[in-house]
């Protein structure tokens, strides 16, 4: 039998709804359970920024190819610093070898530094379907580093045009 994600997520949806009405706790896919089947124990979640020559040299395309052979999905994007900045999910199990990977770059790349941002709660988004790369037009960063708002990281509140995200 094959559903669709809507109908998953109707289902869930209506079953959330049932503990509600019935004054029980919704399951939270996340941390309950018992160890090794929730989803902090078989999945990673990471944000990172890299610096260094990764601009023009393929680094988003082989970063793109990479989590996909690693079974990751997510995004990468250039930025207007000359960095390249993303979010990557995957098996908890191949989390490490991403971001080794992502340390050393292709071929063509120099890598100084990356910075990573580790989700501690990493719930699988159904908008996420395989490793995206983002057009250099869309403006995106978050409240903390790596990749953070300038109006972050000056102090302000953040009161600034640019949408500010906590996790994608």
């Amino acid at each position: 039998m094959r559903v669709s994600c809507y109908a998953l997520a109707a289902l869930l949806a209506v079953m959330s709804g049932l503990e509600q009405a019935a004054g029980l706790e919704p399951l939270d896919v996340a941390f309950d359970g018992p160890p090794g089947w929730r989803m902090v124990d078989r999945f990673a979640g990471f944000r990172y920024e890299v610096m260094g020559n990764v601009i023009g040299v393929g680094f988003r395309q082989a970063t793109s190819e990479k989590a996909t052979q690693l079974g990751c999905f997510g995004w990468a994007q250039n930025t207007e610093r000359g960095t390249v900045v993303g979010e990557v999910r995957c098996a908890k199990s191949v989390a490490p070898a991403m971001k080794e990977w992502l340390a050393a770059g292709p071929p063509k790349s120099r890598v100084d530094e990356v910075t990573v941002k580790d989700y501690e709660n990493t719930k699988i988004k159904l908008h996420f379907s395989h490793f995206k790369i983002l057009p250099d037009e869309r403006q995106t960063c978050f409240r903390d580093p790596p990749h953070q708002c300038a109006e972050f990281a000056e102090g302000g509140g953040g009161g600034g045009s640019a949408p500010s995200h906590d996790e994608f």
